[in-house]
């Protein structure tokens, strides 16, 4: 997936829980972005993409004061949990867990419910 149409798609997706997107690398395959969430928090976005097939992510939903509240990522280097290599950080980059949260509409649905 091209950079500028993922970006139309989460814009598209998800354009009215945000307040704004700051695109930081838009090239072929890796889109980085922070999404300014409407509740003042905001998420750290980074895909890779081959084609069609999200090869990489990381998604690190901060505070307004940038401090971490959930992180998601696969980079593969936490073998001993159930998920890997998918897991997150919770609070701290110390306290991982393993998740089924693996593309951002299963983030943005967390993020949505926590806010409830």
């Amino acid at each position: 997936m091209r950079a500028t149409e993922r970006l139309l798609e989460i814009e598209r997706q998800f354009g009215n829980e945000l307040d704004r997107i700051v695109p930081l690398e838009l090239d072929d395959q890796t889109v980085r972005l922070i999404l300014y969430l409407k509740d003042g928090t905001n998420l750290r976005l980074t895909e890779q993409w081959e084609g069609n097939m999200l090869q990489r992510y990381s998604y690190y939903w901060l505070t307004a004061a940038n401090e971490l509240k959930i992180g998601w990522d696969n980079a593969s280097h936490h073998t001993h949990l159930d998920t890997f290599p998918h897991h997150k950080h919770v609070g701290r980059q110390g306290n991982l867990q393993p998740s089924t949260e693996t593309h951002l509409d299963d983030v943005m649905a967390l993020i949505r419910t926590a806010g409830d």
